[in-house]
């Protein structure tokens, strides 16, 4: 591999030139191809995003063209969920590491197929859920796994927003191609916090979900256990008129809040709020995977939370559908 690490980008929307701006910024990173179906996307990419407008990316219409005629030590995947599965197949076979955006895919199978394929292709597969990257969550994790809450009693989570005011009529309220509603979008952010968190997976659930109308879930509540048997709690509404999320987990020797997406944090230790903890030291999603594919890091978002996650998800539906607790395959 050369001193430069270079990246392709399938799907050029809004997240991925967030990406981009990230890349863009890394020293040692190129981001040398870019594959999307629409050509505006790409000029807005190009546009907003590449700062040496003088060594442009090549640009695609196909991704399999990109995987093709590109040499790539990186794939960035950010297409809508149904599209994450097969591409991220297509782009290990090709010989590139990858981080795909959340959810890492919509079904058990394919997550579990995915796992295989890393393992078997000596790839990386990094899923780009924010929250393991932070300070926060990294060291809400550490805390609990210390032991410095005591025994877990609750994890609770709650991402209440105005989803479907801006998301009818995209990809993302087409069941076919998001896998869900706002339980598998924003939500997914909430159920990651919770598995990631606690360092464990859920064993049972018992979910209602409310479409009001539209094809996909807009709100949802569930209860949950958790391998070790303490208790969880998640609601999500796509129809409220602001944003407001966060988790709590609470132990019989403390207690800790923060966002879905980590960046604020309370700690609370024997009834004493602590003020100024001393958080670790964490890399951004798109370093992390500069420094995996130098085989200098490994992914705090590894495949293993997605399948956790369609694990969980795949048991939320199938508890709503039927109105009975469903259990959730372990690890």
């Amino acid at each position: 591999m050369s001193d430069t690490v270079r990246i392709g980008i399938i799907g050029c929307g809004g997240m991925a030139r967030h990406h981009g701006r990230m890349f863009d910024a890394l020293p040692g990173v190129q981001v040398a191809a870019l594959a999307e179906p629409s050509a505006d996307n790409l000029e807005r990419f190009i546009r907003e995003t590449v700062s040496d407008k003088t060594t442009l990316p090549t640009t695609y219409h196909d991704y399999r063209e990109m995987l093709k005629n590109e040499r790539l030590d990186g794939v960035v995947i950010v297409t809508p969920h149904n599209q994450h599965f097969q591409q991220t197949i297509d782009a290990m076979n090709a010989g590139a590491h990858v981080l795909v955006e959340k959810p890492m895919v919509i079904d058990t199978e394919d997550a579990l197929a995915l796992i295989e394929h890393a393992d078997k292709t000596k790839k990386i597969l990094s899923v780009a859920f924010p929250g393991p990257f932070t300070c926060e969550f990294q060291y809400i994790r550490d805390t609990i796994a210390a032991g410095k809450l005591g025994n877990l009693s609750l994890v609770t989570g709650v991402c209440a927003q105005p989803w479907i005011q801006t998301q009818k009529g995209t990809w993302r309220s087409d069941p076919v191609q998001s896998g869900g509603g706002n339980l598998y979008d924003s939500g997914a952010h909430m159920f990651n916090a919770m598995l990631y968190l606690s360092g464990q997976s859920v064993t049972e659930v018992y979910a209602c979900v409310n479409n009001k109308g539209e094809a996909v879930d807009i709100a949802g509540t569930v209860v949950m256990r958790f391998a070790d048997g303490t208790l969880g709690s998640a609601a999500v509404s796509g129809d409220a008129t602001v944003f407001e999320q966060g988790i709590y987990i609470q132990g019989t020797g403390g207690s800790v809040k923060t966002s879905i997406y980590g960046g604020t944090m309370e700690h609370w230790q024997d009834g004493q709020m602590i003020k100024y903890p001393a958080v670790p030291t964490t890399q951004s999603i798109q370093e992390n995977f500069r420094e995996c594919i130098l085989g200098r890091a490994t992914s705090p978002s590894p495949a293993l939370l997605g399948l956790r996650q369609a694990r969980l998800m795949d048991a939320i539906y199938a508890s709503a559908k039927h109105g009975q607790p469903v259990a959730v395959v372990a690890d």
